[in-house]
């Protein structure tokens, strides 16, 4: 005989058993609702169970699973770091487990505290070393990461784990070529990690080797669809259909649709674009044959987006050259000569981001910019922004509900100041000047050096000059706004 809900509820809430007996029916009765796909429910259940005892580990653990199932990467997050505060750990065995679910749900950052602990009680174990440099990293302490790194690698110089995040470490220090060959002993003794090699590929992109970076990138996990297309290598589409799938961001989805339209493509006679389901009414307003992800479409061929520069043999600067910009909204009407210039700003990304602490500017340094200008009228672009992070009431705020709404806001800007986002390379992709603000160590895609990129001709590149350093980023940004690069109004 199995107890419903609301039998479970009540004998939970009775005086007549323990509160840990209680949270322990309530846990069993949640993985009863998992077990029969309702996954709402066994949240319930399991939060019900935490509120009982809050101390038992077990539960926070099988909560954050539960969310994570749901999607609710966030809330999961949240979930383990109440564990931090709340949730008893007797011993190294219970810190490295919540230590281990907080690096799986993204917040490696919160786990430093649970891994000094693994480390100071297991000063010889490698592992715990190594997981505690992670974490470290996580935090964005890469010296003292790489402290930690090096005595993991002293204890386990042969570990390919712990040479990839030795490497990892050496990236976010900017010492490429250091990294890079710390990747290579890793790959010589694990060859076939795919983690290894994407790292690697990003690696090789920001020391200049494209063709290299393209060709790891085809270790990462590519898309698929469930059809009996076959996998495209490149041959001719004459008479023939292909898929082209969306992967990844929206930025990497704007940043490689230039591909699509290559002559080897153009050639076939109907190429789908698969998307975020966001970005669906874009594309289509630009002209691309688009369909949200997993719609099913059944076409002669297929190819992951992100592949298309390998096939294509193709640099980042590769244009087609009939075409201006490659994603145009023909019903829009841009700005000429204005009277007052407008510019939006972006200053965060999406939090879901494992980078978005390093790649986002914290909303209060934002006073850096001036608050009012003669010449120009502020646009916040920001989609999640309340009045409280916007430096002056005189800012425009527009409602932006999707990706084809924000295309057509940009469009009335002048310019786009924006962190290193989906709304850049939508920018750069409608041919508006964007100013993109990087970290002093970018992304891949960015290079380490100079204020151009091949990827967007309209594009100007403000660095940080040491790690963190956000305000020299906005100081020059402000004095450029001030300057000539304006242009007359």
């Amino acid at each position: 005989m199995s107890f419903t809900l609301n039998d479970t509820m009540h004998l939970a809430t009775s005086h007549a058993i323990s509160d840990e007996t209680a949270a322990l029916m309530l846990c069993a009765e949640g993985a009863a609702l998992s077990e029969a796909g309702n996954t709402t429910g066994a949240i319930g259940c399991y939060t019900a169970a935490i509120a009982k005892a809050p101390a038992v580990l077990e539960l926070y653990l099988v909560l954050a699973n539960a969310q994570l199932l749901a999607g609710d990467e966030l809330g999961a997050r949240g979930t383990l770091q109440r564990a931090l505060r709340h949730a008893a750990r007797a011993d190294a065995a219970s810190e490295f487990t919540l230590g281990k679910a907080l690096v799986e749900a993204g917040a490696g950052a919160a786990a430093v505290s649970c891994f000094r602990r693994v480390r100071a009680e297991h000063p010889n174990d490698g592992a715990a070393a190594s997981a505690l440099a992670a974490s470290l990293r996580e935090a964005q302490q890469p010296d003292d990461a790489w402290t930690q790194a090096a005595a993991a690698l002293a204890l386990n110089p042969n570990d390919p784990a712990t040479l990839l995040t030795a490497s990892l470490i050496r990236h976010d220090l900017g010492d490429l070529p250091g990294a890079l060959a710390l990747c290579e002993q890793s790959l010589t003794l694990r060859p076939n990690s795919p983690g290894t090699r994407v790292t690697r590929g990003y690696l090789r992109h920001l020391l200049g080797d494209a063709r290299g970076g393209w060709s790891d990138f085809e270790s990462r996990a590519r898309p698929a669809p469930d059809t009996s297309a076959l996998q495209w290598q490149g041959e001719s589409l004459q008479g023939h259909t292909i898929t082209v799938i969306g992967e990844q961001g929206a930025g990497d989805q704007f940043q490689f649709l230039r591909f699509v339209q290559h002559p080897l493509l153009r050639a076939a006679t109907r190429v789908i674009v698969t998307c975020q389901p966001e970005a669906v009414a874009l594309l289509q307003a630009a002209g691309f044959d688009a369909v949200a992800r997993n719609t099913p479409v059944q076409t002669d061929f297929w190819t992951p987006l992100l592949s298309l520069p390998l096939l294509l043999d193709v640099d980042a600067d590769w244009r087609a050259p009939d075409a201006r910009n490659y994603i145009d909204i023909p019903d829009v009407t841009r700005r000429a000569s204005p009277r007052v210039q407008r510019v939006g700003v972006v200053w965060a990304g999406n939090p879901l981001h494992r980078n978005d602490a390093v790649r986002s500017i914290p909303a209060s340094l934002l006073h850096a910019l001036p608050r009012t200008h003669p010449k120009v009228t502020f646009v916040c672009m920001q989609p999640d922004a309340d009045r409280d992070d916007i430096p002056a009431a005189a800012w425009e705020k527009p409602h932006l509900r999707d990706w084809l709404a924000t295309a057509r806001e940009l469009c009335t800007l002048d310019m786009l100041m924006t962190v290193d986002t989906g709304i850049a390379h939508l920018a750069g992709a409608l041919g508006i000047p964007v100013w993109i603000m990087l970290p002093h160590v970018p992304d891949w895609r960015w290079g380490m050096h100079g204020n151009t990129t091949p990827w967007y001709p309209a594009a100007r590149i403000f660095r940080q000059p040491a790690r963190g350093d956000w305000s020299r980023v906005l100081t020059n940004v402000s004095a450029a706004l001030s300057g000539a690069e304006l242009g007359p109004l």
